[in-house]
């Protein structure tokens, strides 16, 4: 993977290229480059930083321009069937990397017809000389991101990360309230907003063409919803599946560097390593834990996965302490608040593979296609269930809501709810609408309401029942812009590049095609997927449950890191003047109790209380140049 940043302006505002650099070097420690020119009027800066994968030679170095002069390109990704495009393209190459496929191909056939075809993970800035645009893309799932703001007379910056963006232009924004109400409401905020005002992320699927020219821009949706349905039994699907996964398998298998698997206890990432030992390749298998004595430590069911395969194995052992130390580092690279704790283990665990591999297979991915979580379930059973029936089974389990897990009180709420897109927010709400009024004063959603029905609107007229619409949209949003958000943050401050097959577009339009009944039905979730795993794995690791790298928070905040903690909540959030003090302190003595179930709100604000004190601070000093330096 690498970094890629740059700039639009007018020829006589300066852009600060080397801070630029500086800024992003963690991500491609390898090279760097800058391409400066004046086009249209303007000052054009392509900026990059490499992290070679393929093509280790001179010959991958970038910013690239095709043969032809035409365009100029900083990329940042891999592109999995760079090899058949290849064959599609005249003309002799300088190297072998997919950057100079990607430039060529762009060259020949446009940037339309090129994304058509592209399959892989990717954000890219594209220079169209001739025509005067300069087009930044996002893969279709998000897996790599890319921010960009709007500069005052016509401009505009873009950064594989934000901190390149403050550097650039000079400035730390301060926090977007609307925002802030929709992070709280959804645990994350879906492109394009992001909680910095003036600051955007790139949608997953999507490009963003600027003309130089006019300083106009257009914000334009590629992917398309999957229309065809499978007509084969589900015999003939879980074969399919099979030749599907481990073609995709292998060819993320392509790197001239060396290659690991990030190893959890559950079926995802052991069924990736079964199928890349399939192809060949005997990858060591990474995890980490926090001890026997949690029940969320994953070593042994890990080190039983890696047995079963026959596969070497390292463990990683992370204490309270451990956390506590790499903290702010953690902070400082995600920039923005991940409410998931895997994000702090995941830092220990990437920083020991970096040590043996530079390029690691994960299991991510699957759960929003295949039907892993427990409102997807709700979506089931409401389905199934006649309105008197449900109204009457909602109250009584109503009677003991406060005593329930956070999920199934989600899914209650949701229930009676008619309308998809409000069913939906519900059923993902972080804190509810009482709880965000007691906070910040306002109830409202922050327009999350606006960011599903965006994504409902796209999936309309595929005939999908709701729980595939709900999958589809998941897939688009939550995963590109929380869950894949945080690994690359993390992986890349590490200079390690994360790739997840279970992703890969043949992947997903194929299981986005199945009937709903092969991938989910009342008490079963990924049918297929699991059937096709048992042809590798015991019965035991296909029907584990699924953990998925999280740290006891929830213990430990009563406990080894109550004062940290206790400290950030009631003391740095207040002091944004954004939070009243008696709310917090109120959900806080509930955790300690343990009267509610509240591990989730309470590291929601405990993480975006770290994060006003780490980020926000640039603001209050008026310097973004320390953010720079974070990671």
């Amino acid at each position: 993977m690498c970094g890629i940043f740059g700039a639009v302006t007018s020829p006589s505002v300066a852009v600060h290229v080397e801070a630029g650099l500086a800024a992003l070097r963690h991500r491609g420690p390898d090279s760097e480059g800058v391409a400066r020119e004046d086009l249209r009027g303007k000052q054009v800066v392509l900026g990059h930083t490499r992290l070679a994968i393929l093509d280790l030679s001179p010959a991958g170095h970038q910013p690239m321009a095709s043969r032809d002069g035409r365009w100029l390109l900083s990329y940042n990704g891999e592109a999995y069937n760079h090899q058949a495009l290849r064959r599609d393209l005249a003309g002799n190459f300088r190297g072998h990397s997919d950057t100079e496929t990607l430039v060529e191909f762009l060259a020949a056939r446009g940037l339309e017809a090129t994304l058509t075809r592209l399959d892989g993970m990717f954000a890219f800035a594209a220079l169209d000389r001739a025509k005067g645009k300069l087009h930044l893309v996002r893969d279709a799932f998000g897996i790599k991101p890319v921010y960009y703001t709007m500069l005052p007379q016509g401009g505009i910056a873009f950064a594989s990360e934000a901190r390149a963006l403050m550097v650039l232009t000079g400035t730390a924004p301060e926090a977007d309230e609307d925002a802030l109400q929709c992070f709280l409401t959804l645990r994350f905020v879906p492109s394009p907003r992001t909680l910095w005002r003036g600051i955007q992320r790139l949608p997953a699927g999507h490009r963003l063409s600027f003309d130089l020219a006019t300083g106009e821009t257009e914000l334009a949706r590629y992917i398309e919803p999957v229309a065809e349905r499978y007509a084969g039994n589900r015999a003939d699907a879980v074969e399919r599946y099979h030749e599907v996964l481990g073609e995709a398998v292998d060819r993320q298998l392509l790197s001239d560097v060396p290659v690991g698997i990030l190893l959890s206890g559950g079926i995802d990432s052991a069924l990736v390593a079964a199928l890349a030992k399939e192809k060949g390749r005997v990858l060591p298998c990474y995890t980490v834990g926090f001890g026997a004595g949690h029940k969320e430590c994953e070593i042994e069911d890990a080190r039983g996965t890696a047995a079963a395969l026959d596969l070497p194995f390292v463990a990683v052992n992370v204490a309270p302490e451990d956390l506590m130390a790499t903290l702010d580092q953690v902070i400082d690279s995600l920039e923005e608040p991940i409410v998931s704790t895997s994000a702090l283990a995941i830092w220990h665990l990437i920083g020991r593979m970096r040590q043996d591999v530079t390029v690691a297979l994960s299991g991510q991915g699957s759960d929003e296609p295949w039907g892993g979580y427990t409102r997807y379930q709700n979506e089931v059973l409401r389905r199934l269930l006649p309105a008197p029936a449900m109204a009457g089974w909602v109250g009584r389990a109503m009677g003991g809501y406060g005593k329930l897990p956070e999920a199934v009180q989600r899914a209650l709420r949701s229930l009676p709810i008619e309308s998809p897109a409000e069913r939906f927010r519900e059923a993902y709400a972080l804190f509810t609408a009482g709880q965000r009024q007691a906070l910040t004063g306002r109830a409202d959603d922050g327009k999350a309401l606006g960011d599903i029905g965006y994504w409902l609107d796209w999936s309309r007229g595929t005939g999908r029942e709701p729980v595939e619409t709900m999958m589809s949209v998941d897939a688009r949003t939550c995963l590109p812009d929380d869950w894949l958000l945080y690994t690359d943050k993390i992986s890349m401050a590490y200079a390690l590049e994360v790739r997840v097959p279970i992703l890969d577009l043949e992947v997903v339009r194929f299981v986005e095609s199945l009937p709903r009944a092969f991938r989910l039905a009342p008490g079963r979730r990924k049918i297929v997927h699991k059937m096709m795993a048992r042809r590798f794995l015991p019965a035991e690791i296909v029907n584990r449950k699924k953990k998925g790298f999280p740290i006891p928070f929830g213990a430990w905040s009563r406990d080894a890191l109550r004062s940290r903690v206790e400290s950030t909540l009631l003391e740095i959030l207040p002091r944004t003047g954004l939070f009243d003090r008696a709310a917090i302190e109120a959900l806080w003595r509930q955790h300690l109790s343990q009267s509610q179930p509240l591990d989730r709100q309470i590291y929601a604000l405990f993480i975006l209380g770290c994060w006003f004190e780490r980020f926000q601070a640039g603001r209050h000093r008026g310097s973004a140049a320390s953010l720079a330096s974070a990671a």
